[in-house]
């Protein structure tokens, strides 16, 4: 673009109106500061160049929503005087957008490192928790709001969900993650012993009694969270003992007459009924109210399948390292394990899936596999191999839709299950075994995002 030397346009190409988006009509023959005054651009090169007689360059804002790169260089005669200026004219949207687009991949790569740290950081597997439902999340989102504020917690669930694994979480995001978590299962530990593995005792207390005695577990944990699991199977004589540690944050040894403190946060979990339990008196109600000042509900497996396919690519994982094999199971068998109603939940899933990985014959295992395993249930209390467990829809229900729409359902299902497990779409597809370009392809097709 040539203006003369008092600023008025006399020239433009066709490239500065694409760039800039404005017309030789709205340009030549017109002044610059009347453009300037108009707000068609923001400032001129021209103008400046001719004020400061010298070559300027600046980044220039145009009303089209373009952004230019503008070198004014002047044209003199033979005496040195500017009789005409050249601009030529960059354009720098695209490079703003790259530049916008580099700070945010900058900023992810960045929140990227700070999770692989963490996740370094984070020495503990057995912090694992797999949630891809929202009930699951609304528990994880619980848990983590609660894990810095010291009161008591009651974990209800059945069992098998996971309760421990919410236990551990707690623990190692609260103020108390330095000192020790310890876990004592109310109902695993007769009775009789389970006072003095609590609280401990003194020297000759009893007979068969360490001539030292011993430190209770509530001791050990001293600063730490300990862990009552089945505390619906806590005799109420203990209980009674329990809620004293709460209130007073104190023990006393079996044998002893002096009062040790302690400083535990206790949390509690049980797959019983509690308040039907204290109705009953079956359980002390000032007991019951101390524990549960906080309670977290875990849901079944039935109640939360968008986790049970994650689940057991988790679990599977697990094992091939674990033994040595690279198992996969088929698209009809990750179906039967999504509509089977796992009345062990998780734990039950787990044990399953090694189960099933370790007695197959072949790298992939087929629905026909699930099949004969779900059939070698031998224990009384698991209810017999039914197909309605399997919650499948007749072919002949109209509301089943037809087999494309049922097949891409379940196909977009199983892709957005198994994203998230994966650090990279390569890796995903590898392991549902189809190309990367088919992944990608398929994640556009139903809208699926990374």
């Amino acid at each position: 673009m040539i203006t003369d030397e008092k600023g008025i346009i006399i020239h433009q190409n066709p490239s500065y109106s694409k760039i800039t988006g404005l017309s030789t009509t709205k340009c030549i023959g017109r002044h610059l500061r009347d453009l300037e005054i108009e707000g068609i651009i923001d400032h001129s090169a021209t103008l400046r160049a001719i004020e400061e007689n010298r070559e300027i360059t600046i980044t220039q804002e145009i009303n089209t929503g373009a952004t230019v790169l503008v070198s004014a260089v002047p044209i003199r005669d033979k005496n040195g005087h500017i009789k005409k200026v050249v601009n030529n004219v960059r354009d720098l949207t695209y490079l703003n957008n790259l530049e916008t687009e580099k700070k945010k991949l900058e900023e992810e790569n960045l929140q990227i490192q700070e999770e692989l740290a963490s996740l370094k950081e984070q020495t503990n597997p057995s912090l694992s928790i797999i949630a891809s439902s929202e009930a699951m999340n609304t528990v994880l989102d619980r848990a983590l709001k609660v894990a810095r504020i010291d009161s008591g917690i009651l974990i209800e669930g059945p069992s098998g969900a996971g309760k421990e694994k919410i236990v551990e979480l707690i623990h190692y995001h609260s103020f108390r993650k330095d000192y020790p978590l310890i876990k004592v299962n109310c109902g695993a530990i007769p009775p009789a012993l389970l006072e003095s593995e609590l609280f401990g005792y003194e020297p000759g207390a009893f007979t068969g009694a360490n001539n030292k005695g011993k430190k209770g577990l509530l001791e050990a944990a001293n600063h730490g969270t300990f862990f009552l699991d089945e505390i619906g199977e806590m005799p109420q004589e203990l209980q009674v003992k329990l809620l004293r540690v709460i209130q007073e944050l104190e023990i006393t040894r079996i044998g002893g007459t002096t009062s040790i403190p302690v400083n535990v946060r206790i949390i509690a979990a049980t797959n019983r009924d509690l308040a039907e339990m204290v109705k009953n008196g079956e359980f002390r109600e000032d007991l019951y109210y101390r524990l549960n000042i906080i309670p977290i509900k875990i849901p079944s497996l039935a109640e939360r399948k968008d986790d049970i396919i994650p689940l057991v690519y988790h679990f599977l994982k697990e094992i091939n390292q674990k033994y040595g094999i690279n198992r996969q199971f088929s698209e009809k068998a990750l179906d039967m394990f999504y509509h089977y109603h796992w009345p062990g939940n998780v734990r039950e899933l787990r044990n399953f899936v090694e189960r099933t990985a370790l007695m197959s014959a072949n790298a992939e295992i087929t629905s026909q596999d699930i099949l004969s395993e779900l059939q070698m249930y031998e224990d009384p209390s698991t209810p017999a191999l039914d197909v309605s467990l399997f919650e499948k829809q007749s072919p002949s229900d109209p509301v089943a839709g037809a087999l494309k729409e049922r097949i891409e359902s379940f196909e977009k299902h199983i892709i957005e299950e198994t994203i998230p497990l994966f650090s990279s779409i390569r890796k995903a597809a590898n392991a549902l075994r189809v190309d990367q370009s088919t992944l990608v392809r398929k994640m556009q097709k139903y809208g699926i995002e990374r």
